[in-house]
């Protein structure tokens, strides 16, 4: 249902790069990484306001770009910031939203309020950021569609109203749409998603099921070495698992650190952190000096 190939995408100074992904009906993939990353730019793509460079951007086998009025009458994007209307209400709001999009249902909108706690009087300038981000996502969760771009959608949530978010979404899954949603916040992704996949620099690092994260548990050190060219010659030497950046290198082990230690015994270390044993850090590892 939405289905990137060779993908690549410049924006500015930053871009996406020979993007494979692919999410079907009744799945929900998440996008982890940090700002900048190109999450939000992938998801322009997709929805239809930027043209790929390369490559092939599709929705039910539809180009993004160039059948954008098709896919756009099938989907709902939600950016990480609506754009909403100073003068409205919320009710305004939601009511142009219906019209002009089209497949407003009126009792997914109805629960949406209830669960995130919406008001939908008042002005739109005066609501609190939290509010706004409630309204917009309202908005787009109460059109009935196949496919559901969100960007950071638990960004700025209270707890109760992730809980409720995270539950209308995985009520999405099992009425069959496929979601594609990017966060920063593994646990998010986690407990929301069927896939995760990290991008860094724009590129994709990793995708695999979530339930797979449960194998991922393991110890990541970052050792500090004196000179970059150390740093290089024990990448060489370990091989696995390795990532550098300058004179520190990231290493993830699932066992015991003595083969480690006794490698890094040939080295000179300036400094050794980590041990910690959580899929997140894992993960992270990828992020290098990029964690946010």
């Amino acid at each position: 249902m939405i289905l990137c190939k060779n993908l690549s995408r410049t924006f500015d100074e930053d871009g996406v790069f020979d993007i494979d992904l692919r999410v079907e009906k009744g799945q929900a993939l998440g996008l982890l990484g940090p700002a900048g990353a190109g999450k939000s730019l992938l998801l322009r793509v997709l929805s239809g306001q930027l043209r790929a460079d390369m490559g092939e951007a599709t929705v039910f086998g539809l180009d993004c770009w160039l059948k954008r009025h098709e896919t756009f009458k099938k989907m709902v994007y939600i950016p990480v910031a609506p754009a909403l209307e100073p003068g409205q209400t919320g009710e305004q709001t939601l009511n142009f939203y219906a019209s002009y999009h089209g497949g407003f249902n009126p009792e997914k909108a109805r629960r949406l309020t209830e669960k995130l706690d919406i008001t939908l009087t008042g002005a739109n300038k005066r609501s609190s950021t939290e509010a706004r981000k409630k309204l917009g996502l309202l908005c787009g969760l109460s059109l009935d569609a196949n496919v559901y771009l969100l960007d950071e959608p638990f960004n700025g949530l209270s707890a109760n109203a992730k809980n409720a978010v995270l539950d209308f979404l995985l009520e999405l899954r099992k009425a069959g749409a496929a979601i594609l949603l990017t966060s920063h916040v593994l646990e998010e992704v986690r407990r929301s998603c069927s896939h995760v996949a990290i991008i860094r620099k724009g590129r994709l690092v990793v995708t695999q099921p979530v339930e797979a994260l449960s194998l991922t548990r393991q110890k990541v050190y970052h050792i500090t070495f004196k000179s970059p060219d150390e740093a290089a010659a024990f990448a060489a030497e370990w091989e696995a698992a390795t990532e550098l950046i300058g004179s520190r290198a990231l290493v993830a082990i699932p066992a015991s650190p003595q083969t480690l230690l006794r490698t890094l015994a040939r080295y000179e270390v300036v400094d050794l952190i980590g041990g910690r044993e959580e899929a997140e850090e894992g993960f992270l590892r990828f992020y290098g000096d990029d964690i946010v």
